[in-house]
């Protein structure tokens, strides 16, 4: 079931670090009619109240938000972006690795390379509205993921 106009909801964010500095900002919404998610990046400094919008989901589409973080190396920083996927889709990110590059979600929403299959090194994925009231650090590698979600407060 779709909207002709949606009535979003906030429905939290996740602050993405390198140690104690603020890189940017994830954030999302629902639609309170149909369900729909719609996602965004917020990076810091003054900014419109669209700017970041990557756009929406809709309910039952077999899609999600995920959360690609990536390793800094050299001159490559450190940084998580938001990118929509489906199982069996391929997702194409800069990389440390060349190897990481370009990856493809399995049914089980994890990522693997393109080229061989194997996990991505230097590249991890979650699942947006799991990271939700919480961070995402990247100053240690594997990043630290921590959520607030009900259910009690967990690493991910």
């Amino acid at each position: 079931m779709g909207c002709e106009t949606h009535d979003y909801l906030y429905i939290g964010a996740c602050n993405v670090l390198v140690g104690e500095e603020l890189l940017k900002v994830l954030e999302a919404w629902r639609c309170r009619a149909c369900g729909a998610v719609l996602a965004g990046e917020r990076p810091m400094g003054p900014i419109s109240s669209t700017d970041g919008i990557l756009g929406s989901i809709p309910p039952n589409s077999g899609e999600r938000w995920l959360v690609v973080a990536r390793q800094g190396v050299g001159s490559l920083p450190p940084d998580a972006i938001a990118v929509r996927a489906s199982p069996g889709s391929r997702i194409s990110v800069d990389a440390a690795d060349p190897d990481d590059s370009h990856l493809i979600v399995k049914q089980d929403w994890s990522v693997v390379r393109e080229a061989d299959g194997s996990p991505p090194r230097t590249l991890r994925t979650y699942d947006l509205l799991s990271v939700l009231k919480g961070y995402i650090d990247l100053s240690v590698w594997p990043p630290k993921a921590f959520t607030l979600q009900p259910g009690g407060p967990r690493q991910l």
